[in-house]
């Protein structure tokens, strides 16, 4: 085989690789999982608290979910604004996922989910920078605002 059949042969093997590992697989959704729109959660506010994992609470919060974005009020001292999130339903529990950003202070990755009128899930803040990245894990829980 000569070099360029190699090269060839490898890059072909690497681009099936790469679409292989990356295209999920089929999933049968079950009766009772729906997914919902991205505003089934519009116009409910619940007030909480949030902490570092492992750790108790350290800050009061509001959880806002309007037009179809979410915004947690704690951050907005550090400049997050509010960012898009979904929804899926399973057994009557609301699952949420939202990502939010600031310009000077990274992301936030949230998740959770809402039993009820009780709210309660984690989030990840990332900022990356030259010399090392933060990553911090948190909770929160909080009860709808009446």
């Amino acid at each position: 085989m000569t070099a360029q059949l190699i090269c060839r042969t490898s890059f072909l093997f690497l681009v099936f690789a790469f679409i292989f590992v990356n295209t999920p697989l089929a999933q049968e959704q079950t009766p009772e999982e729906v997914t919902v729109s991205s505003h089934a959660l519009d116009g409910k506010t619940y007030f909480g608290q949030n902490g570092s994992k492992g750790k108790p609470a350290d800050h009061d919060d509001e959880f806002i979910f309007k037009e179809g974005m979410f915004r947690s009020t704690s951050c907005d001292k550090y400049e997050f604004t509010e960012g898009r999130y979904e929804t899926t339903e399973t057994a009557g529990i609301i699952y949420f996922k939202a990502a939010t950003a600031s310009p000077s202070h990274g992301q936030m990755f949230w998740e959770g989910q809402i039993d009820g009128d009780s709210l309660e899930g984690t989030f990840v803040w990332t900022k990356e920078r030259w010399y090392w990245d933060i990553r911090k894990d948190y909770w929160f829980k909080a009860e709808l605002k009446q």
